[in-house]
């Protein structure tokens, strides 16, 4: 699963899509690293590698076989905490698509009140975005062990 699959059905002309870009968060001894942080077009820093977690809309993080506790767990309660309107987990073990909204909470018992989850295949509404992002290439892991995570 590339992050070109979705950063491509994007429109440029009101997003920017960032890869390898940290996120500060300021109640977080780490910067996580999403695989693609949106964000507005004309807001933000231009250069550097720290975005400030007030202006995301949504960061993406796609689960492989070894960050399903990582990405479900942790920086879902990471960035619930950080207020981060959108998280949307790929996930290509289960072939689906989680999108969690509406953050509420503090610290590690910060979480997203909103999910929904679509399976690869289906167009999958990212209403923080305006948009529905199609799904049809996204490829599931032949061999990963399934897990009960959202």
């Amino acid at each position: 699963m590339r992050n070109e699959a979705v950063q491509d059905q994007i429109p440029r002309s009101r997003w920017r899509r960032l890869q390898t870009q940290n996120v500060t968060i300021l109640a977080e001894a780490s910067q996580p690293q999403p695989d693609l942080v949106v964000i507005e077009r004309g807001i933000g820093p231009r250069h550097g590698s720290l975005m400030p977690c007030e202006i995301i809309t949504m960061v993406v993080e796609v689960v492989s076989r070894t960050s399903v506790e990582r990405d479900c767990g942790v920086k879902r309660s990471v960035y619930a905490a950080a207020r981060i309107p959108a998280y949307f987990v790929i996930d290509p073990i289960m072939g689906r698509c989680v999108l969690l909204t509406e953050p509420t909470g503090d610290a590690e018992r910060a979480d997203y009140r909103g999910q929904r989850i679509t399976k690869f295949g289906d167009r999958t509404p990212l209403d923080p975005l305006g948009l529905e992002l199609e799904t049809e290439e996204f490829e599931v892991y032949g061999t990963a062990r399934p897990h009960r995570l959202p």
